[in-house]
Order: structure tokens, then C-alpha cells, then sequence
């Protein structure tokens, strides 16, 4: 009984050990589309006519982060990605309006804020009246839509548009802890009516993103094909958490009709730290260096930035034989680590080399160079300085015997 046990143990610790080393993905945002206009064309058709109906399908989704954790420890890799819509059919049922065309399959991804235009060839049915044809949108991992169209079929009601404001948005690519940045919102209105009474709140979900400008902006009349732009202006904190960090824009309009709309938009502000060093201290062993000694020069590099430098290598272009390359690896932000050189004082006096330090950071590879210079002292310096110590013995037994001893009474001198 016990032999035949052992496979199956072992296939669990295996399993386990599987399990461990597996890594956990989670995507903070899923893919999501909207249709932003649609036209019919003619706009009123009659019985038996054939029309087009043309859609805008956008992709509402911005940036998002995906975080890797292991289980085996406690290591996370963020890194941000485009979240596309990747779109598998769009099709249209008629509720009564013929569809002659057929729909679109496997149309595939949509980037983040960008549109598609389709258009669907359809016959009005013999009968008068309005129709709700609609448009369904089957988007893989996400919510897929339904969206009605009115089509008129020689009816006298009349079908009223409305305003469509859409949005632009133009972010720097990533904004480093602790700086400034702009950001330019373009307002359009595609729609065939007017949009009056627009305003447009900004909202950071954190509080380390700050509006220096504006927290509210006000539109008094956008009219169809007009847009009009908004530029802002945020500060970051120092402290601010990487990855990406959401502003909402809130936009709310009045319709012809009296009424008013809402919609909200969101800023996705790509937060990335950014690695600073420097030297934070310069020690050798020994202290004093003599020509002709062995010794290590040890120079403390210090990460003053915002992000982890990784991979970090200090190399010092200096014409003494010895080790002239040090392996840090990474530093972390407020920490510091000892690059120490082993070389041969083969010569004496103010010696100048360069400090060369490459390392990596979200930013990719980095590289900074200071100059810098070693004192090296001769070998005879002891004897100079011991020369130098008895001479000062000497004088002062001298200054000690000439004006106190010789000058005392009974000693026959005056």
C-alpha cells in the first residue's frame, strides 16, 4: 500500500511546486465601445426605397496597468499596456427594416480611443412608419451593445438628432514624479444640433495630481462640426505612486430640447519614476596613500531619484594597474551602495579619472560621467616629515636653553 502511494505524492509535490512558480496577471480595465454618430441616408425613405445607415464604433477604453505577481515570493513586475477592443462582429437585425447587406466578422482590434466607420445597405419596408433597426456589437472579454437607430419611412413624425461631443485627448507619454505636465482635451460636436451650456469638471482620483489650473471650464454654445480645445495644467507629487493614474472629466451639456446630458471621460496619466544618482561619499583603504601601496578605492553611489536603477555598473577610467569595474546591481530610491576598486599606487601626486556609471530604469538605459581626482604621496614623506619633527625638537631645546637656562642667576651669563 505504501509503494503504491509514493507516484501519486509525488505527482502532488510536483503539481505544488508548479503551482508556486505560476504567475498571477490582473488587468485593471477591460475593453469597452460605444457608437459616437450614425447617419441615415436618405433621412427619410420611402416604402420600398433602399437606404445606408453608417455607424462610428469607438473604443472608450484608455491605458491600463498589468501587475505580475509570483507566489513563490513576493516579487511584482507593473508594466502598462494598450487596452484594445478587440471586436468579433458587428451586425445589424432589422425590427422590420430590411437588411441587405451583410454584417462585419472578425473586424478585429480597436486602440484605445480610436474609431471604425461602417455602413449597412437597407430597404424600407411597404409600410409607413418610423423603425428601430438595431446595431449589435459582440466584443470578445467585454460587454457587448446594442444600439437602436430610428429610420423614417415616409412618416411625418419628425426624427429629432441630437448633439454628439466627442473628445481628444493629448497626454505626454509618461510624467515623472514630482513635475508638471499639460494636458489638451479638443471638444467636437458631431452631432446635427447645437450642445449650449457645456461644462467640463476635472477630478483627480488621487491626491497626489493636482489641477494648477481651472478645476471647471464653461462652453457656452457648441454648434454641429464645431470643437473647441482646453488646455490644463496638473502638478505631481514626489511621492506620487507609480502606474497609471486616472483624472475624470465630467461633461455636461444642455440639449435643444431643455435637457441635459452627462458624460464622462477619463485622463489616463502614466505615472513612471524616473532614477537619479550620484556620488554620496569617497573613501580609501588606507586613509593615506602612499606610492607603492595596495589599496581600494570605495565610492558610495546614491539613487536621489523616483525609481529603482537596476543593473547598475561604475566603471573609472584612472592610469593606475588594478580593478577598474565594480557590479552594484540595484538601488533603490533613498538607498546608496558601495562601488570598490582594487588598485596599485605605481605613482605619486594628484591623479584625475573619470567615474562612469550606467544603469537602467523604466526609461531604458542610462549613463552618467563625473570627473574626479586621488592624491597619491611619495615614499620619502615620511622621512621629510620626520626631518621636519626633529628639527622642531631641535629648535626648541635651543629656545628653551637660550632664554631660560643661560639667563638664569649664578650662571654667569647676563
Amino acid at each position: 500500500m505504501r509503494l503504491s502511494l509514493k507516484p501519486t505524492r509525488f505527482f502532488i509535490a510536483v503539481l505544488g511546486i508548479l503551482l508556486l512558480c505560476m504567475t498571477l496577471p490582473v488587468v485593471a480595465s477591460v475593453p469597452s465601445v460605444i457608437i459616437t454618430d450614425y447617419d441615415v441616408t436618405p433621412a427619410v425613405l420611402l416604402p420600398g426605397e433602399q437606404g445606408i445607415i453608417s455607424v462610428t464604433v469607438r473604443n472608450t477604453a484608455d491605458r491600463a496597468t498589468l501587475t505580475q505577481s509570483y507566489l513563490s515570493d513576493t516579487t511584482e513586475t507593473t508594466t502598462n499596456i494598450d487596452i484594445n477592443a478587440p471586436i468579433d462582429s458587428v451586425t445589424m437585425v432589422g425590427n422590420g427594416i430590411q437588411v441587405i447587406s451583410e454584417g462585419y466578422y472578425r473586424v478585429g482590434d480597436i486602440g484605445p480611443g480610436q474609431s471604425i466607420p461602417l455602413s449597412f445597405l437597407i430597404k424600407a419596408p411597404a409600410e409607413s412608419g418610423i423603425y428601430f433597426p438595431e446595431i449589435w456589437i459582440r466584443v470578445s472579454d467585454a460587454r457587448s451593445l446594442k444600439y437602436p437607430i430610428p429610420v423614417n419611412v415616409n412618416s411625418e413624425v419628425a426624427i429629432q438628432k441630437r448633439p454628439q461631443i466627442s473628445i481628444e485627448k493629448q497626454l505626454p507619454e509618461s510624467v515623472t514624479p514630482g513635475d508638471a505636465f499639460n494636458a489638451t482635451i479638443l471638444l467636437e460636436n458631431n452631432g446635427q444640433l447645437s450642445a449650449s451650456n457645456l461644462r467640463i469638471s476635472v477630478n483627480s482620483s488621487t491626491p497626489s495630481i493636482t489641477s494648477k489650473t481651472a478645476s471647471t471650464y464653461n462652453i457656452e454654445r457648441l454648434g454641429p462640426g464645431e470643437s473647441q480645445a482646453i488646455t490644463m495644467e496638473f502638478s505631481t507629487d514626489r511621492n506620487a505612486p507609480l502606474g497609471l493614474r486616472p483624472v475624470t472629466l465630467v461633461i455636461e451639456y444642455q440639449e435643444p430640447d431643455g435637457s441635459f446630458r452627462q458624460q464622462v471621460e477619463t485622463l489616463g496619466v502614466n505615472i513612471r519614476g524616473k532614477a537619479e544618482l550620484d556620488i554620496s561619499q569617497i573613501t580609501t583603504d588606507p586613509d593615506r596613500i602612499q606610492k607603492g601601496d595596495q589599496f581600494t578605492l570605495i565610492i558610495r553611489i546614491e539613487n536621489t531619484g523616483t525609481d529603482d536603477a537596476k543593473s547598475v555598473d561604475a566603471t573609472i577610467g584612472i592610469p593606475l594597474p588594478g580593478t577598474k569595474e565594480a557590479f552594484v546591481g540595484k538601488i533603490e530610491p533613498g538607498n546608496d551602495a558601495p562601488a570598490p576598486f582594487n588598485l596599485e599606487a605605481d605613482r605619486s601626486g594628484e591623479i584625475p579619472y573619470t567615474l562612469t556609471i550606467r544603469f537602467e530604469d523604466d526609461y531604458g538605459p542610462g549613463e552618467q560621467e563625473q570627473e574626479l581626482h586621488l592624491n597619491v604621496y611619495s615614499d620619502n614623506n615620511t622621512t621629510l616629515i620626520l626631518g621636519v619633527v626633529i628639527l622642531i625638537i631641535l629648535a626648541g631645546i635651543f629656545g628653551y636653553w637660550y632664554f631660560v637656562i643661560r639667563r638664569k642667576p649664578g650662571t654667569g651669563n647676563v
